[in-house]
């Protein structure tokens, strides 16, 4: 409801349900009127019509100066009773209707606060009866805490329930509605119990250098962390990670030397278990802190053997959650001792989201064990050394680490925290540079190569990698996979337009190094020209990486449901026809290039060897024997041959359901079909490779595929389908993807030869598109 009374200036008294402030701050306030009224003395007078005061009484109580004169009194407001306005506005609405002003649109009634709303008035969830939450200070006068002394089945209680509050905090949620509503934690040093104080401790420290992870990796949106909470919190007591390993290693060796005099240590011993699950977590978050902040610090493999140890601790865990004490019913509290739910509700900002929901034990524990799975696999990154396996790893990765932002963190910190860095310590040019020769070779970057020492060509290659480096396409293109799902399709438009400049400097850098062949070859030079008349080693890897952000930039819009189903057409019109044959070409070419390298090289070793005899020969002639070993991307190809299968299929499948009258289309007075698809292709506008195809070329491209009867439309949409199946079950050990794709492609084959038959032709329903298998491409299901 919005409010019957307005005022004409906003009381400070009356925001969030607070009561009226302490004389003190009425005497600040009126000191700071009268300061603002002598100011205006000196200052041209504005008139109280200016001011918007329109109300005739409150225009004469302003002149006469009376409400001024007093300053030791609250400053008094001119208020206008609006309920009858008010009731007659909201009688001209509808429901679902927003009034509209010039300064109050859309935007602003998304954050305005309903006041009286308990989901948004943090005021409206007290009843007048209710005491207000106690402060840590009050807790302990009123004995609603212990300090000292606390039991096995305490200590586990309050450690199960701030690992929940941790996990809830990675969610997304504020810092200050989860983990600080945890009284503990306000104050680790005056808790007497070494146990809870170490541990209290080590997750203040513990929230400090997530923050910083987060903070440096640089991935994150409002929408998957609470950066900021209450710092004055943490501030008031210095975080001093580096003591916080040793600090519990100390107190689990003093609870071990403890349950060896006692005849029934279970309880304390899964105290124990809590501790060093701690310490391990805290250990390799503050490592990947620290490799983050100082490039020389390597302790990537000592971060996979602690992870191997957490990992083993859980089991253990999650079998004694039921000796700590448990949530009682009915209350908000994650525990019944050391958790205030509401301490913080008058500290947050007004239009902050207030229903909070902490994890539960069991489910907080399977989070931190999947986010451990996921550390251990980040690790992995360190194994790919070139641009090509590093942006597959990420892709892939991201696919898996789901909304753990500090998963995805993690990773970046661990690859390049830097942006100029690859890995800490290897300079992101030389990491380019390196890339480029793995991926298609060109002679001109082989060191032992004599075109190697050419001056003019190694300035050439430094201005291209240099323009690489500072336009931040590539390792932009990495971080942007570090991104939730939803954003990576947001930033990937903005990338892809940064490609078509890219493009024109590598194609002019092969365009020089062929005229330096040329002029090479008239020298009688003719091994250097050779080697710098290359096949567009340059344009080829460039071009390779846009497609790739094109493809994932189309699909993901299957992913996050943005598509229409009358919309499917053109997608996979546009990747079967372009994107998935371009990716194909690029890297059949390269492979090209790498055979035909092959080649030269050894038909310049057989005539270094020509003159030694039979036997230098048939040495010379063993490399034949690798050729095979010469196609690094064949799987790939093969894989892109059965998604471009399957894009063709459906293609082809929606073109036979559309014109069956099976696919409900838009009122043509309420859609526009050539806006939607411009939108939809709007990032590839800018490109000069591959160049846009307009609407009208489309249209003309659709109309020629919808000449054949419908019965010929869904028989071609299965030959596809059937081939995109005979390509997957060719694939030697396929992946889980792969499979799903090979299940896909045989019921969608199934489904389209039924229709072509005739099956249900009188019934005209639409088909159901179940994306549940695939991202990407949907079961087709016959209602």
């Amino acid at each position: 409801m919005y409010p019957s009374t307005l005022p004409v200036e906003a009381d400070p008294s009356t925001m969030n349900g607070s009561v009226a402030e302490p004389p003190d701050f009425q005497a600040v306030t009126a000191a700071a009127a009268a300061a603002a009224r002598a100011l205006s003395l000196e200052q041209e007078e504005w008139s109280v019509g200016e001011c918007g005061f329109l109300d005739p009484e409150v225009q004469r109580t302003m002149r006469s100066g009376s409400a001024a004169e007093d300053i030791t009194q609250y400053p008094m407001h001119g208020w206008v009773d609006v309920t009858k306005e008010f009731h007659d506005a909201c009688a001209e609405l509808q429901p679902g209707e927003l009034a509209q002003d010039m300064l109050f649109g859309l935007f602003e009634a998304m954050s305005a606060i309903e006041i009286m709303d308990p989901k948004m008035d943090v005021g409206m969830g007290f009843d007048k009866q209710d005491l207000p939450p106690p402060s840590f200070e009050a807790a302990i006068a009123t004995g609603a805490i212990k300090l000292d002394d606390l039991t096995p089945s305490e200590l586990i209680g309050i450690y199960d329930a701030l690992f929940s509050c941790l996990v809830s905090w990675l969610e997304g949620n504020s810092m200050d509605q989860v983990l600080f509503t945890c009284l503990y934690l306000h104050a680790p040093s005056q808790i007497k119990d070494k146990a809870l104080r170490v541990f209290c401790t080590a997750v203040r420290n513990l929230i400090v250098v997530i923050k910083n992870i987060i903070a440096v990796a640089a991935v994150n949106e409002e929408e998957d962390f609470q950066l900021y909470g209450n710092s004055a919190l943490l501030a008031a007591e210095k975080a001093q990670p580096a003591t916080v390993y040793s600090s519990l290693k100390d107190v689990e060796d003093e609870l071990i030397r403890k349950c060896k005099k006692l005849t029934s240590t279970e309880d304390w011993m899964a105290v124990v278990h809590r501790l060093r699950f701690m310490r391990h977590l805290f250990q390799v978050i503050y490592h990947v802190e620290q490799m983050a902040s100082n490039d020389t610090v390597d302790d990537k493999v000592d971060i996979y053997k602690i992870l191997l140890v957490a990992s083993e601790m859980l089991p253990g865990i999650r079998n004694t959650l039921d000796r700590g004490t448990q949530p009682e019913k009915g209350s908000d509290a994650p525990n019944p001792m050391g958790f205030s739910p509401r301490i913080h509700d008058r500290s947050q900002p007004p239009a902050f989201p207030r229903s909070i929901k902490i994890r539960d034990r069991p489910a907080s524990y399977q989070f931190l064990e999947e986010m451990i799975s996921r550390f251990k696999y980040a690790c992995k990154v360190t194994k790919h050394k070139d641009y090509y396996s590093a942006l597959n790893f990420f892709i892939e990765y991201s696919k898996k680490s789901g909304q753990c932002i500090l998963s995805r963190s993690v990773l970046q910190s661990l690859f390049s925290a830097n942006m100029r860095m690859a890995h800490g310590k290897l300079p992101m040019k030389h990491f380019l540079r390196h890339s480029v020769q793995i991926f298609n070779s060109p002679p001109v970057l082989n060191a032992k190569h004599p075109v190697a020492a050419d001056p003019k060509v190694q300035q050439h290659l430094e201005n291209f990698f240099r323009y690489c480096i500072n336009m931040n396409t590539f390792t932009q293109f990495i971080r942007i996979c570090g991104f939730n799902r939803a954003r990576q399709r947001d930033k990937l438009a903005r990338l892809i337009e940064n490609f078509d400049t890219i493009q024109v400097d590598a194609a002019r850098l092969d365009s020089v190094m062929n005229q330096l062949a040329n002029e090479r070859a008239m020298e009688g030079n003719e091994p250097m020209a050779t080697a710098l008349k290359h096949s567009t080693h340059f344009s080829t890897w460039v071009l390779y990486n846009c497609f790739r952000a094109m493809l994932i930039f189309l699909m993901s819009g299957f992913e996050l449901e943005l598509y229409a189903v009358h919309e499917f057409l053109y997608i996979y019109w546009y990747t079967y026809e372009f994107l998935i044959g371009f990716l194909v070409s690029a890297l059949t070419r390269t492979e090209n290039i790498l055979l035909a390298q092959e080649e030269y090289a050894e038909h310049q070793s057989k005539i270094q060897s020509g003159g030694g005899g039979a036997g230098k020969n048939r040495k010379a002639a063993k490399p034949k024997k690798n050729k095979k070993t010469q196609r690094p991307y064949r799987a790939e190809i093969v894989f892109y041959h059965a998604l471009l299968s399957l894009c063709g299929g459906m293609y082809k499948a929606m073109g036979a359901l559309t014109k069956d009258g099976r696919v409900r289309l838009p009122l043509s007075q309420f859609d526009n079909e050539e806006i939607r698809y411009n939108r939809r292709f709007l990032p590839f506008a800018t490109l000069t490779s591959p160049p846009p195809v307009s609407y009208a070329e489309f249209k003309n491209i659709r109309e020629h595929m919808m000449r054949p009867s419908v019965e010929d439309l869904y028989t071609y949409a299965a030959k596809h389908f059937d081939q995109a199946r005979n390509v997957l079950e060719s694939i030697q050990n396929p992946d889980q993807e792969m499979l799903d794709l090979l299940q896909i492609a045989r019921t969608n084959f199934v489904v389209m030869n039924v229709l072509a038959r005739g099956h249900q032709k009188e019934v005209k329903r639409q088909p159901e598109f179940d994306f549940s298998k695939h991202s990407y491409f949907p079961i087709i299901k016959l209602k």
